[in-house]
């Protein structure tokens, strides 16, 4: 019964480093709950648009849009080197501006691509809105700068794969 409690109460802070010795999983109200929460909510939202398009890709959206399968892989390709870019800048901004302005900038700069989904009419505004759109697979990096910046070395790795781990799984909602 102990150890469920470390999941609701705030959490033992190590006074050297003031990061956090367990993971408050259900108490969004304490400083390092709320950071938990963020980082995940956040590369939820995030898989949830980076990966909107493609189950629907194989049917609907290349008949729609009238696609040729190149068509569709290399949406697919520029989803990804968008991710791929946006990871590499997305380090050093969170060393210079931290991570949560650049989880910010992230989320909103792929906002925008994926409000416009629905105005695309043909092949290459559908790739040129996916690499707009794949922005946000560099959320990541913020999501598990944010969360080795709050919980200490001894808990950080499960903080870290928890966070990733349930942001992934907005991938598989969508």
């Amino acid at each position: 019964m102990a150890s469920l409690k470390v999941l609701f109460a705030s959490p033992e802070i190590n006074p050297a480093n003031r990061k956090a010795l367990t993971i408050p999983i259900f108490n969004p109200i304490d400083r390092y709950g709320r950071v938990f929460f963020f980082a995940c909510f956040g590369f939820m939202v995030a898989f949830l648009s980076w990966y909107a398009f493609p189950p629907l890709l194989t049917v609907t959206i290349k008949k729609d849009l009238h696609m040729t399968q190149q068509d569709v892989a290399n949406s697919n390709i520029v989803a990804l080197l968008a991710t791929f870019l946006v990871r590499f800048i997305a380090g050093p901004l969170c060393d210079r501006y931290g991570p949560r302005l650049v989880f910010v900038g992230l989320l909103l700069a792929g906002s925008l691509p994926t409000a416009m989904a629905g105005l695309v009419t043909g092949p290459k505004g559908l790739i040129a809105l996916r690499f707009f759109v794949g922005i946000l697979g560099g959320t990541f990096v913020p999501c598990q700068v944010w969360c080795t910046g709050f919980f200490d070395k001894k808990i950080v790795g499960t903080a870290n794969s928890l966070a990733a781990g349930w942001g992934n799984a907005g991938g598989g909602i969508t």
